[in-house]
């Protein structure tokens, strides 16, 4: 290396015995070139013979000569004497050096002060030198490790220049990053917005059409008999399931944002679930349905934010309730899952008409229905009623709100087990929706 000097010993007699010699020797002779710069011709002649069947060589008898030279021609090595008319050898090297900066310079003399050499190698200017006279075993060892740092530098130099340009590519790549992400935040206020105005422009209406049924209602006081009782509960009931509707989108996308957060609280989970039986207590006595609870003992008590987690439940049981016959029995059972001591399983399990295997895979989707639109016939409880496909797709996003994962077992004609993974406490357990990712993948495949 520059800056320091070390005498070469000769230990390869020759190119065949030398590894060093023989990774050269890889690659195409004519790829490899040296020049000779000596004012004595004796001196050039008995190079070229040396080194004329392993590489190709140049010869110069003046530095001017040389310079000329490299010009036009591709070379990799170029050995000069010191000792030269007009510019010495170092003189040389070092204008070399400005010009062509990628050449290994090599210098040699016969001169036994050497003071002058060590400058110029401590100053860049020459690689290493060689003393005359040599033998030619030392001189083959050293050409070839001077091609062989010249190989290295530009094998150096090439990932160099391609790690700058896998930089300059990656800047520029995060600066793309980093707009589009400040689009997205832009476009997300824009929503957020747009929503607030839209829920206002629907809730409006329905609250006027609300309030005059209200009035109607008590101006007639039954002055019409039941026709006009059927038709004021009709429009009640429609601008009810409207409103419904309507908070269910409302809900459903306000919570997909970044700035979804996670009201948590401490909470029993037999209380928890007796507040869910209230809520769905009407559908399963106008179905004539029973939800059978069963709580494991060691099951007590969850951190979770109790109103998202309710929407889960509520819409997985009214999903069961929705799909179940009428008089049949609904499955809510909550255990310690075997996975996992900090893990609850939540599982809601029915008798249903189930779950074709096409739509196994689609129905947490948001919008997606099982019928097609042509034959949709919207309700809230009744059998096989749709709603507007949002239900599971918001229990799973809260779902994974909270650090767990909805799975979901179905047979066609047989029914459906839905099974919620819940840590006791959000993070608590990790992994484990990576988990659930690659056990899907791994049934898909």
């Amino acid at each position: 290396m520059p800056g320091r000097i070390r005498r070469v010993n000769a230990k390869c007699e020759s190119r065949s015995d030398c590894p060093l010699n023989r990774r050269i020797m890889a690659t195409s002779r004519q790829e490899r070139t040296f020049l000779v710069v000596d004012d004595e011709p004796d001196i050039l002649d008995a190079i070229q013979r040396l080194f004329r069947k392993d590489y190709r060589v140049l010869t110069a008898r003046t530095a001017a000569e040389a310079l000329e030279l490299v010009e036009d021609e591709d070379v990799q090595v170029v050995m000069s004497d010191q000792r030269m008319p007009r510019m010495s050898g170092i003189e040389f090297l070092a204008q070399l050096r400005e010009t062509h900066p990628e050449i290994v310079r090599v210098l040699f003399t016969g001169y036994s002060n050497i003071d002058h050499v060590i400058d110029a190698i401590n100053e860049g200017h020459v690689y290493r030198y060689i003393s005359k006279p040599w033998k030619p075993s030392e001189l083959k060892l050293f050409v070839a490790q001077a091609f062989e740092h010249y190989e290295s530098r530009r094998e150096r130099n090439q990932l160099l220049e391609q790690l700058t340009e896998a930089n300059e590519q990656l800047e520029q790549q995060n600066a793309m990053l980093s707009s589009a992400n400040e689009e997205l935040k832009i476009l997300d206020r824009m929503k957020n917005v747009f929503m607030e105005v839209v829920s206002h422009e629907l809730n409006t209406p329905i609250a006027i059409i609300l309030g005059y049924v209200f009035l109607l209602r008590k101006e007639l006081d039954g002055k019409y008999g039941n026709v006009t009782d059927k038709a004021l509960g009709g429009i009640d009931s429609s601008a009810i399931r409207l409103k419904n509707i309507s908070n269910r989108i409302f809900k459903m996308l306000s919570e997909e944002g970044p700035a979804s957060t996670l009201n948590l609280e401490k909470m029993r989970v037999a209380d928890f679930i007796a507040e869910v039986n209230d809520h769905v207590s009407p559908f399963l006595q106008k179905r004539e349905q029973r939800l059978e609870v069963q709580i494991a003992s060691e099951v007590d008590a969850i951190e979770a934010d109790r109103e998202k987690l309710t929407d889960v439940f509520l819409n997985l049981i009214m999903n069961a309730i929705k799909f179940s016959h009428d008089g049949q029995t609904i499955q809510l059972s909550i255990e310690q899952s075997s996975r996992d001591e900090d893990l609850v399983a939540f599982c809601v399990e029915d008798e249903g008409i189930g779950i074709s295997e096409e739509d196994l895979a689609q129905i947490f989707n948001a919008f997606f229905s099982t019928f097609e639109s042509r034959h949709h016939s919207s309700g809230d409880f009744e059998f096989c009623k749709r709603g507007i496909g949002l239900g599971l797709s918001v229990a799973k996003r809260f779902t994974e709100m909270h650090g767990g994962c909805i799975e979901v077992d179905s047979v066609e004609g047989k029914g459906s087990r839905f099974t919620v993974l819940l840590p006791r406490e959000p993070g608590a357990v990790e992994g484990l929706q990576q988990h659930v990712a690659f056990r899907e993948k791994s049934a898909a495949s």
